[in-house]
């Protein structure tokens, strides 16, 4: 197919296609008349006919305008192509449109007619005949069959019209599905959770999805042609840069601060998109939030090991049991044969209740994997107070600690297990105790309070002006096996916390580092246990 501009060479010379182009064939089917069945004839062998029913010996012709690049000078006719100036050829042809009617012109000493084609009004062609002699050349015969040639011209250049708007609707129609397709996947990858970014070898974000745009505080559009030193972060360390550099996929993870001062747990895969000579020429980078799924795995690492010291702890639990009991009938003996006026008995009574107490955790540790409902009990906690107090004035006395006591005297009962929540006041002692290494002072207090939802509950703080916990180890302290003593264990407050839900209530603290730590239980005045 020619370009505007090309060279063509025509009865022996190279002329250009301002000035004249010899014969090809278009693209479209042959120019036929209105009704008449296409017959497979090309453009010159219309052009050809034109000339024989005209009674000229030849015929060249330029299209008004071509429609889908068609060739825009056509020659042809029954005699051999004439040894003509192509130049002249072309000025004619150009004059032709200023002529309404044939115009007898000689070129090269041949007798000639210029003809301008039209049909109803719409200019179509421009035609030069050249006739064997004068005596052949017939205006009217000419004009005749140039309006046929017109006519039939016309019609193709509507049907090739219509091929081209079909072939448009077709491409717009083609653009529209891919334009679908493309918003679909755009929206698919957006859904995504996870950072996607597509990267060029110098580091150029090439496509991003939202995930990963709106970690950085921008939209996704903004985010591409951007370099990733600019964007993301530094390109050296970057997974990307190493997948580009060594064609493999690469891992790595990541811990970032959030503005609100949440740390976030990254983990950024990388995978190359390597050409066909096998180098990586674009690479994918992954980012995943991993921050649940480690926490989810190191609380079953912590179940696990829970599990595993409970069952430890039920093994010793028998062991234990054995001596104790001795220990147990011993005392109730000795308790039996004293007199009630004999001094210091309040202290063997005393320690006979602890050792009750002792078999009974032994027995819930023996019970560990098979767990049953204790008995609840009207309970009055400031007496539950006093007993661990007394249990524990010794250590405070050695400590250099000093007990304030603000217990309210008009707090109602609490329906609990005793047992289990005297183990957890020992606890908060303990570890007041253990707080004030330089000595201190403990504020116990027990208030009436209303909880959520205008529940009546009891209140007991237990406040301490010891070292405080720093605020990295607040969110945990709860957490079984989370401990920051030498030879603890990290279960007193995992254990606490499990007791007090049970008993339907809440246990929170609120600490200070270099002030001291206070730590408030929250118990329904007539709470029912969880069955389990």
């Amino acid at each position: 197919m020619p370009q505007y501009g090309a060279k063509y060479t025509f009865c022996g010379r190279t002329t250009s296609e301002d000035e004249f182009v010899a014969h090809i064939a278009p693209r479209r089917p042959a120019l036929r008349s209105p009704g008449t069945p296409s017959t497979g004839s090309s453009a010159a062998q219309l052009v050809a006919r034109f000339a024989l029913a005209a009674g000229a010996a030849w015929c060249c012709l330029k299209l008004a305008s071509a429609v889908d690049r068609r060739p825009r000078l056509v020659a042809g006719g029954p005699a051999a192509a004439p040894a003509v100036p192509t130049a002249e050829l072309g000025r004619w042809l150009r004059q032709a449109p200023a002529h309404s009617h044939p115009l007898p012109v000689l070129i090269a000493g041949q007798p000639a007619l210029v003809l301008h084609l039209a049909h109803e009004g719409r200019p179509v062609a421009a035609a030069v005949l050249l006739f064997a002699d004068a005596s052949a050349v017939d205006v009217d015969r000419a004009a005749a069959a140039a309006a046929l040639v017109a006519q039939t011209l016309d019609a193709e250049r509507q049907v090739a019209a219509l091929h081209l708007q079909a072939e448009e609707l077709e491409a717009r129609a083609h653009v529209r599905e891919i334009q679908i397709s493309r918003n679909l996947i755009r929206g698919v990858i957006d859904a995504v959770p996870m950072g996607l970014a597509l990267l060029d070898a110098d580091g150029v974000v090439l496509a991003a999805n939202r995930a990963l745009a709106e970690r950085f505080g921008l939209d996704p559009a903004a985010l591409v042609g951007m370099e990733y030193e600019a964007a993301i972060g530094p390109w050296q360390d970057a997974p990307a840069a190493r997948t580009l550099a060594t064609g493999m996929p690469g891992l790595v993870r990541r811990t970032i601060s959030a503005p609100d001062g949440r740390e976030t747990l990254l983990e950024i895969a990388s995978f190359p998109l390597t050409a066909a000579d096998g180098h990586p020429r674009q690479v994918v980078e992954v980012w995943e939030d991993i921050t649940q799924r480690v926490a989810l795995e190191t609380q079953l690492v912590r179940v696990e090991r829970l599990a595993a010291i409970g069952q430890l702890a039920a093994s010793i639990a028998h062991e234990v049991g054995n001596p104790l009991q001795a220990i147990q009938g011993f005392l109730s003996l000795f308790l039996e044969q004293c007199q009630p006026e004999t001094p210091n008995r309040r202290f063997l009574e005393l320690a006979e209740e602890e050792i009750d107490r002792i078999v009974a955790v032994l027995a819930r540790l023996r019970d560990l994997y098979r767990p049953k409902a204790d008995v609840l009990a009207d309970v009055q906690v400031n007496d539950l107070v006093d007993h661990v107090l007394l249990l524990t004035h010794k250590q405070l006395e050695r400590s250099r600690i000093s007990v304030i006591r603000e217990l309210d005297v008009q707090l109602p009962p609490i329906r609990a297990v005793a047992d289990q929540l005297k183990q957890v006041l020992l606890n908060l002692v303990l570890n007041a105790i253990d707080a004030m290494q330089n000595g201190g002072i403990l504020h116990v207090r027990t208030a009436l309070a209303t909880d959520e939802g205008d529940t009546p509950s009891v209140r007991i703080d237990v406040t301490d002006n010891g070292a405080g916990i720093p605020p990295n180890q607040l969110p945990r302290i709860f957490d079984g096996l989370h401990t920051s003593k030498e030879r603890g264990m990290g279960l007193g407050l995992y254990t606490s916390k499990a007791i007090v839900e049970r008993h339907m209530g809440r246990i929170s603290v609120q600490s200070t580092p270099g002030e001291g730590t206070t730590f408030a239980i929250v118990l329904p005045v007539r709470a029912e246990e969880r069955q389990r």
